[in-house]
């Protein structure tokens, strides 16, 4: 199985439209050209429906009420989904470079042989990592560590990843995270990562050599341009994308 034929998720809200367009353009060109599109699916909310005309988007569409929480959106369309394995990210994870199909497609490969239940792309610099013989690039995330679970770019078996979700249905995304470090040892889950050649970026990240994107572009409604200078301003001037009306770090 490669990645160009499984379900592709990415959460986005339209207050967030100007970050999910760039997203929409820099996609299907680090990875594989507009075809990407045939297995994405935004995952946005319903006043989306009303102004199609206004955000312009490509692809499917999956809708959710702001009323429901995250992790009860995440359900609704994993459920709805025939794709056994799927990818999830939000709409500020953008690639800043080509992605490495290869090394993603080893990856998968472990989660349909049933070694790992899902592949982060980027490593925490809080965590402690075993490595998986025969793989030279991927590692799994010690069980021991402080920090497994993450909002990241990620592949997943849609099973495991709805266990979790049900764990915690009332949440945020903030306190999902938080609260799933325990879920994962309950549940046994398996999460391994993308390895490589990783720099640090910031206080909790590594660069991710095979899978090169920013982690985030956006914290708490503002640009992340303190860790990402180079690269968002790239896309600023690119996009014409003035940061101070939205604010930045």
């Amino acid at each position: 199985m490669f990645i160009q034929e499984i379900d592709w998720i990415t959460h986005t809200h339209t207050d967030y439209y100007d970050v999910c367009s760039i997203y929409n353009s820099e996609m299907p060109h680090n990875l594989w050209g507009n075809d990407f599109w045939k297995n994405h699916y935004y995952l946005i909310n319903s006043d989306y429906k009303k102004n199609k005309n206004k955000f312009k988007l490509s692809g499917r569409f999956f809708y959710y009420e702001n009323s429901i929480s995250y992790p009860i959106r995440l359900i609704n369309i994993l459920t709805n989904l025939n794709s056994e394995i799927i990818v999830l990210d939000h709409e500020d994870m953008i690639l800043y470079n080509k992605a490495n199909l290869t090394r993603i497609n080893e990856a998968i490969n472990l989660i349909t042989e049933n070694h790992l239940d899902s592949v982060r792309f980027i490593k925490n610099i809080n965590a402690k990592y075993n490595k998986i013989p025969g793989f030279n690039y991927i590692e799994l995330i010690n069980s021991k560590s402080e920090w497994i679970f993450s909002i990241q770019p990620s592949i997943w078996k849609k099973e495991a990843l709805i266990s979790i979700l049900k764990e915690n249905l009332n949440v945020n995304m903030w306190q999902l995270e938080y609260r799933s470090q325990k879920v994962i040892r309950k549940l046994g889950i398996r999460i391994g990562v993308l390895s490589g050649e990783c720099k640090k970026r910031g206080m909790l990240h590594a660069d991710s050599e095979f899978y090169p994107y920013i982690a985030t572009a956006i914290f708490k409604g503002k640009w992340t341009i303190s860790e990402y200078p180079k690269e968002l301003n790239y896309l600023f001037e690119k996009y014409d994308i003035d940061p101070s009306k939205r604010g930045y770090t």
